[in-house]
């Protein structure tokens, strides 16, 4: 009931088309039915001697039935149409928006390639249940009523017979589908995993190509091909199982009903006409038993399918949003952990107790071996995780009590490792800015030390530059998203190893660039090079999730046998070594 509750929710959202398409529907089929009574009509004329007159009185009451159906079904499915699709898009949207709305835990885990079959097949499988259920089912369902009842005016013992076999002909429908479905959701699963190693190998490319671990990639393939192949023939070989069991069934009732009319006939209980009708009736009415069937196995194949894509809508948000969230504005940017206790699931604690206070327009940095904690601070302020002891406010304001939307807003970011839409260089730098210029742009390359590299392309700013930003050299991307920041403009600022793969003069050029950004900002800096943290404010030395040593660069390398003091031995103002 949950099920077709949601899958309903979208159709009745245009009720109007959705309630007079389906009554047009229902008309068509009631008119398709009164033609066959041409036949009884026409046949009981000619027993009774033929009259001119009725004889094109019932000719005409046929082609005006016809005419009727014909034009009020082709508007039956233009109006079905409109509930159909844009149900579908606003499914699709819904869907879309809460992909989005999950936590970065959820993203973190999730499988891509998977994810895209389910929403491929769930997109499909909505149109086409509403198809089958809200126009072919419904049509056949008023055409069962329609012989039903006639049947049953004719002679009480064609309607029971007619009622036994559609009774029986469902109840083995239903058996035979549960197993349909059981085997469809075992091929799903394969053909979830064969999706997933593609687009795997899609995305990391480069690395099969670096190991020359082609063929590998192609055996790992044809290797899931065979659970794949094992549980396809299962599922086809359900539908052959209905396919014969019906197809008797509907057989065997055809012959119940063509003797038993007969039988009547010879008995004078039927007329000639009333005979041909009934004959008229099989003819359209056992196919139409057959077809009930082809489309109710449609449908339990799509349940399938779009019940884990209405799923996906049921995926809680961990990191919930207060229903009175309010919209962060930022004055000073000072930021205060306190009392912070953070673990990841099922793992010790790496923050706990830990506090900081991050003063206004104060730049800080972060140092430390990978692990120490660095990465997991970011991640928490940007509200990616939920504290689990403790609070994080920014100008006095807990971040829980922000929506987040506004509190992302407020901090610009530059990964470690960006990643770009496959869109032009324009389009990727102005991505951070609603109503962006290409003049705006081109200002915030020129800071970021990109736009001489732009302006020897062919198309400039227009650039495509791939997927993931793959045409780019990861200096490159890291320009950009640097320069994406830049245009954002927001009061806080993340540098996550922003400089890591830039050569020393280009870093020397984004440092430059950075720090006049960065006046009156509140900055964070994580940095293994720690020629990018000099000119902090404050470093702070993270370890195992406690802050081991503070201060200045100054200061901290004048600290005998200090971490920070060994890190910078070892490198010089070059590379630390994770």
């Amino acid at each position: 009931m949950n099920f077709l509750k949601k899958f309903y929710k979208y159709a009745l959202r245009y009720k109007y088309s959705f309630i007079f398409g389906s009554l047009l529907l229902i008309l068509t089929e009631v008119a398709n039915n009164f033609g066959n009574f041409f036949f009884k009509f026409m046949i009981d004329q000619v027993n009774a001697g033929i009259i001119l007159d009725t004889f094109l009185q019932i000719l005409l009451f046929f082609v005006g039935i016809k005419l009727f159906s014909t034009f009020a079904n082709s508007l039956a499915y233009t109006l079905t149409d409109i509930y159909i699709l844009k149900g579908a898009r606003d499914l699709r949207v819904d869907v879309f928006t809460h992909l989005h709305n999950l936590d970065f835990s959820y993203h973190a885990n999730k499988q891509s390639g998977s994810l895209i079959s389910i929403m491929k097949r769930g997109d499909g499988a909505f149109i086409s249940s509403n198809h089958e259920i809200n126009r072919e089912i419904l049509s056949m369902f008023t055409g069962f009523i329609f012989v039903l009842v006639t049947f049953a005016y004719l002679n009480w013992e064609l309607g029971i017979t007619v009622l036994f076999i559609v009774i029986a002909d469902i109840v083995l429908t239903f058996f035979l589908i549960k197993r349909n479905v059981k085997t469809r959701n075992a091929f799903n699963k394969e053909e979830d995993k064969i999706t997933a190693i593609i687009v795997d190998n899609m995305i990391n490319y480069e690395t099969v190509k670096y190991f020359a671990k082609e063929k590998r990639e192609r055996n790992r393939l044809i290797d899931q091909f065979k659970n794949w192949y094992q549980k396809l023939w299962g599922y086809a070989n359900s539908f052959r199982m209905i396919d014969i069991s019906t197809g008797l069934l509907s057989l065997l009732g055809a012959i119940m009903i063509i003797l038993l009319a007969l039988q009547q006939y010879l008995d004078t209980r039927l007329t000639v006409g009333e005979l041909v009708l009934v004959l008229t009736f099989i003819t359209t009415f056992f196919p139409k038993l057959s077809w009930f069937v082809y489309h109710t196995r449609e449908v339990a194949k799509q349940y399938t399918d779009i019940k884990k894509y209405m799923e996906i809508l049921d995926i809680p948000i961990e990191v919930a949003e207060k229903h009175d969230a309010q919209t962060l504005q930022i004055s000073n940017g000072e930021i205060d952990f306190n009392n912070v206790d953070f673990n990841y699931q099922n793992r010790s604690k790496i923050l706990q107790d830990f506090n900081l206070k991050i003063a206004a327009g104060e730049s800080l940095a972060l140092v430390g071996h990978s692990g120490a904690g660095k990465s997991t601070i970011v991640k928490l302020l940007l509200r990616f995780y939920d504290v689990s002891g403790g609070k994080i406010t920014i100008d006095g304001v807990d971040i829980r009590d922000a929506t987040k939307e506004s509190l992302r807003k407020n901090i610009g970011v530059v990964p470690q490792e960006p990643v770009l839409f496959n869109d032009s260089i324009g389009f990727n730098i102005g991505y951070g800015k609603d109503q962006v210029t290409l003049t705006e742009i081109k200002q915030a390359a020129k800071i970021a030390n990109l736009d001489q590299f732009i302006e020897t392309l062919p198309q400039k700013y227009h650039t495509i530059v791939g997927e993931r930003g793959i045409k780019l050299s990861g200096g490159q991307k890291q320009r950009l998203a640097i320069a994406r920041m830049f245009l954002a403009n927001p009061p806080i600022i993340i540098f996550d190893e922003a400089t890591s793969q830039l050569d020393s003069e280009s870093e020397k050029s984004i440092q430059e660039a950075f720090w006049k950004i960065a006046q009156d900002k509140t900055t964070i800096i994580i940095a293994h090079r720690l020629s990018t943290v000099m000119r902090s404010d404050r470093i702070i030395v993270l370890q195992d999730g406690k802050i081991m040593e503070q201060g200045s660069h100054t200061e901290l390398i004048k600290k005998e046998k200090g971490i920070y003091q060994h890190f910078w031995d070892l490198q010089k103002g070059g590379f630390l070594l994770k």
